[in-house]
């Protein structure tokens, strides 16, 4: 049939034949592919969380950290220690960071904690062998350390090799005060007992004396004479 308005019908501007549309309106696009990145995937790929993000990595335990700083101070060692071993438990399997910190508070808490009770134990003992002037007893066996004035006594056994050895004591008073400031080492002759004075008749020119502060005098304070010949002495003298 010809065309009544002497035309010809339109053609496909695309060059391509489409069926007609009996509503009369053109047909809708069709939906675009969903894009996906080569990194992560779309919605619903294994693993990822909503959006694409990875999961959060383990925090770092703090129990493991406070462990490793503990163990470095000599006084919280053994708190170190404990911390240590709470953090090896809280790290298991991966579901926290910082097992290798626990395991240093460990190792270096116990060092420390041997370390420091051995400088107790020294201190402990040296503290025990030192005679003071309101400790002093007659008889006893000491070793002289002098420096600067100041006289340290350390209790030795009288029959090893000793420099001194104990041989009286007297309090200070308000009645002896004066004569003790004239001169400690004179005022052993009234210190010391009548018969060990008989037996010192050797060694007097090597009678001293010592007491808390030679240079402040005071009530109270302790004066020890001490007998500390050239030769070492390796027999008590009383």
């Amino acid at each position: 049939m010809s065309d009544p308005y002497g035309q010809n019908p339109p053609q496909n501007p695309y060059g391509q034949n489409q069926p007609p549309n009996p509503y009369g309106q053109p047909a809708p696009p069709p939906p675009p592919t969903p894009y996906a990145s080569g990194s992560g995937g779309g919605y619903g790929a294994p693993g990822a969380f909503p959006g694409g993000s990875d999961p959060m990595p383990p925090k770092t335990d703090g129990i493991s950290i406070a462990a490793l700083v503990t163990s470095l101070l000599c006084c919280l060692a053994p708190v170190g220690v404990v911390l240590g071993f709470v953090g090896l438990s809280r790290t298991k399997g991966g579901q926290r960071k910082g097992r290798g910190l626990a395991i240093a508070g460990i190792v270096i808490g116990l060092l420390m904690s041997i370390g420091s009770a051995v400088a107790v134990g020294a201190l402990f003992l040296f503290a025990d062998s030192v005679v003071t002037p309101a400790k002093a007893e007659v008889g006893q066996c000491v070793d002289i350390d002098e420096d600067d004035g100041t006289v340290l006594m350390r209790k030795k056994e009288c029959t090893e090799e000793h420099d001194a050895e104990i041989v009286g004591v007297a309090k200070v008073t308000s009645d002896n005060l004066s004569e003790i400031e004239d001169g400690m080492a004179s005022y052993c002759a009234t210190a010391i007992d009548p018969d060990d004075l008989t037996k010192l008749a050797p060694y007097i020119q090597d009678i001293n004396a010592v007491i808390e502060d030679p240079e402040k005098v005071e009530v109270g304070d302790h004066l020890v004479c001490y007998v500390e010949p050239d030769d070492e002495l390796t027999k008590p003298l009383l």
